[in-house]
C-alpha cells in the first residue's frame, strides 16, 4: 500500500532534521522502517541514525547504521557514522579504525580526518593533530573550522562571567565551585561512569552526586550539594567556540546540563531557579545576552 498524499514522506524527514525538529524527522524515519528494520531504506536508517545521535541515544543510533551498513558496507558516511557512534561510547579504538577507513574510502570527506585530529591530539601528538584538522578544513570548508586554542585565563575569565549573569541562588551555587581548566579528559574519565561520556566533553564535576533527585518546591533545598571540583577543557571548547561569544554560550550550556545531571534537575527546576523561561533556544541564555 502507497503512503497517503498527507503523509510526511522523506525529504519532510530531511527538512525537519535541517532545521534542527529531532523529533519530527525521527517520527518520519520511523514510518519508513517497518517491522522488519533489515529491510528498511539506507537513506531512513541512515537518518534515524542522525537523529538518534542528536537526542543522544547512541546505543540505538548504532543499531540503525548497523542495519544500513549491511546493505552498503562500503559507504564512506556510514563508516563515518558508525565511528562517531563509538566515539561517543569511547570506544576510541574502534573510532580511529572506522574513520581512518571512511577517509580513504572518500577522500573528498574531511570530518573523518578533523576526528582523527581528535584522536591524535588526545594521543598528545599536537602538530600531527594540527596537519589533520588543515587538511580536514581543506576539504570541507564550508562545515568545518579549526579549532581555538582557548588560554586558560581566557576560559576561567569566561567561566566566571556566565557565572556573575546567573540569578541566585544557583549563581552563588556555581561561584562556589572550584574550577580547574584542562586540556582534554583522559580516558578514565570517559569510562568510569555506567554511561560513558563523549571524548568531547566541555564540562565535568567531580564528587558523589545528591542519592536522590531534586524534591521539594525551595529553590535553595536543590543547591545544598557540590561537587568536589568543576573540571572544564579548554581544547574542547575551541572545537565548538570559534568566538568569544561561543565560548560563552557553550560554557552556559556545559554547566547547566551538568549541573542537572549533578543535581537531579529538569527544566521545571531550571525555571523555577529563573534561568530557563520557555522552550525557546534562546531561553538558555541570560537575560542580558538575549
Amino acid at each position: 500500500m502507497g503512503r497517503a498524499a498527507d503523509e510526511p514522506n522523506f525529504e519532510d524527514a530531511e527538512e525537519a532534521f535541517e532545521r534542527g525538529d529531532i523529533e519530527t524527522a525521527l517520527a518520519i524515519c520511523e514510518g519508513y522502517l517497518g517491522e522488519d528494520e533489515s529491510k528498511a531504506p539506507v537513506e531512513a536508517l541512515y537518518l534515524a541514525a542522525e537523529c538518534l545521535l542528536e537526542l543522544q541515544e547512541v546505543a540505538e543510533a548504532t543499531h540503525m547504521i548497523d542495519l544500513a551498513l549491511v546493505q552498503a558496507p562500503d559507504d564512506a558516511v556510514l563508516v563515518h557514522t558508525k565511528a562517531i557512534c563509538s566515539f561517543e561510547q569511547a570506544i576510541l579504538g574502534d573510532a580511529r579504525e572506522g574513520f581512518s577507513r571512511a577517509a580513504s574510502l572518500d577522500d573528498q570527506l574531511g570530518e573523518p580526518l578533523f576526528y582523527l585530529g581528535i584522536l591524535t591530539e588526545r594521543d598528545g601528538d599536537f602538530e600531527a593533530a594540527n596537519r589533520l584538522f588543515e587538511d580536514a578544513v581543506r576539504r570541507d570548508p564550508e562545515h568545518l573550522a579549526l579549532p581555538v586554542d582557548w588560554p586558560v585565563d581566557r576560559v576561567r575569565q569566561i567561566f566566571d562571567e556566565v557565572v556573575e549573569e546567573m540569578p541566585d541562588p544557583f549563581g552563588m551555587w556555581l561561584a562556589g565551585l572550584h574550577v580547574d581548566v584542562e586540556d582534554l579528559p583522559e580516558e578514565s574519565a570517559l569510562t568510569d561512569d555506567d554511561v560513558p561520556v563523549s571524548p568531547l566533553v566541555h564540562c565535568l564535576f567531580v564528587g558523589p552526586s545528591p542519592t536522590a533527585p531534586a524534591e521539594g518546591v525551595d529553590p535553595e533545598e536543590w543547591l545544598t550539594t557540590h561537587p568536589e571540583r568543576v573540571r572544564l577543557f579548554r581544547r574542547n571548547l575551541g572545537k565548538s567556540a570559534h568566538d568569544e561569544y561561543e565560548l560563552h554560550r557553550e560554557l552556559l550550556e556545559a554547566l547547566l546540563w551538568e549541573s542537572m545531571e549533578f543535581l537531579g534537575l529538569n527544566e521545571s527546576h531550571l525555571a523555577a531557579l529563573g534561568i530557563l523561561d520557555d522552550d525557546d533556544d534562546e531561553a538558555l541564555l541570560p537575560s542580558g545576552e538575549r
